[in-house]
């Protein structure tokens, strides 16, 4: 009995430590560029789409706003995009991108809404180099 008690605490100590190890990595959709972008030309799906892209938006925003309350100012955003911009605006944007660069509809859905986004957005910086 003991034996068994002490394999299965051995195991339950390997299944947390395995775990542990994994626990860094981010967790990534496994959705394709691609299929998103079908997606987005979907007329039925378009609330879909635009929630999809709005959460790519909204995150980089506030983790922007997280590192400069965290103390650094600096913290470079991967875009900028004003309050005035529809979603509607935001997705004609990365579905251009998409059509654009079809070489890149085999990676994440999210690299790509971020890259196009990236592109359609780009922060102004100052003359100091500071956003």
């Amino acid at each position: 009995m003991k034996t068994k008690i002490a394999v299965l605490l051995a195991g339950f100590g390997f299944m947390a430590f395995s775990g542990a190890q994994h626990a860094a990595a981010q967790r990534v959709t496994p959705l394709q560029a691609g299929k998103f972008l079908q997606l987005c030309k979907n007329e039925k799906a378009l609330k879909t789409c635009d929630a999809y892209i709005s959460g790519i938006a909204d995150s980089v925003a506030y983790s922007k706003m997280f590192a400069k309350n965290q103390g650094d100012i600096n913290a470079p955003a991967g875009f900028c995009i004003a309050t005035n911009v529809s979603g509607k605006e935001m997705r004609d944007k990365v579905i251009a991108w998409m059509d654009g660069h079809s070489d890149k509809l085999s990676q994440p859905a999210g690299a790509a809404v971020f890259t196009a986004l990236h592109d359609a957005y780009p922060c102004n910086t100052k003359k100091d180099g500071k956003q």
